[in-house]
């Protein structure tokens, strides 16, 4: 009897992995990974105090990425309508 039919699904019978059951080479390589993350984590703030002032605003501007979002994803509407506000002046006044 087969286990998969012509679509690649598995046969009645055939329930194929178990929910949850994690596939042993990314267990593996999680664990590897994990192991630098370590390791590079003792070193990481020296290492970025070692950095030119480019390479620091272009790390930080990378890591920007990951807690906010790019401008292109952001769905802003600009279009001025007749209801809205169509002008804004700013006054600037010097301080003491």
């Amino acid at each position: 009897m087969e286990v998969r039919n012509e679509k690649g699904q598995y046969a009645k019978g055939h329930q194929g992995k178990p929910k949850g059951a994690r596939n042993k080479i990314t267990s593996e390589q999680k664990e590897r990974v994990e192991k630098v993350l370590s390791l590079l984590d003792e070193t990481l703030e020296e290492d970025i105090e070692k950095m030119r002032s480019k390479e620091r605003v272009e790390l930080w501007a990378s890591l920007q990425e990951f807690i906010r979002p790019k401008l292109q994803r952001m769905n802003v509407d600009i279009a001025p309508q007749e209801d809205k506000i169509t002008k804004i002046t700013f006054e600037v006044i010097k301080g003491n």
